[in-house]
């Protein structure tokens, strides 16, 4: 719907993009990284905004140590359970490492 975002998947992003890096050996491609954002955003609750203020009030709510680290407890899990599983072979393998 328009005007809505969730704002959930900003978290999940930055997360995938601050962890695979230092992870050489799992695919950084773009199909396995909207993979991993897919599995992670399936399983945490969705923060759903509508306006700039709803969006400083998600990064306040967000800001806490417990959900930040229920959000990269998630992006770990599904880092791992991609990475393990690729929907593509080898030959497509991206890394994220420097």
């Amino acid at each position: 719907m328009e005007g809505l975002k969730n704002m959930m998947e900003e978290n999940v992003e930055r997360a995938i993009n601050q962890l695979l890096p230092s992870m050489p050996k799992i695919c950084a491609c773009r199909d396995c990284k909207l993979d991993m954002a897919t599995y992670a955003l399936n399983r945490l609750h969705p923060k759903y905004i509508r306006s700039d203020a709803g969006a400083i009030l998600h990064r306040f709510d967000t800001s806490s140590t417990q959900v930040e680290t229920e959000i990269l407890a998630m992006v770990v899990s599904a880092i791992n359970i991609i990475g393990s599983n690729p929907h593509h072979g080898p030959e497509k393998f991206v890394s994220a490492a420097p």
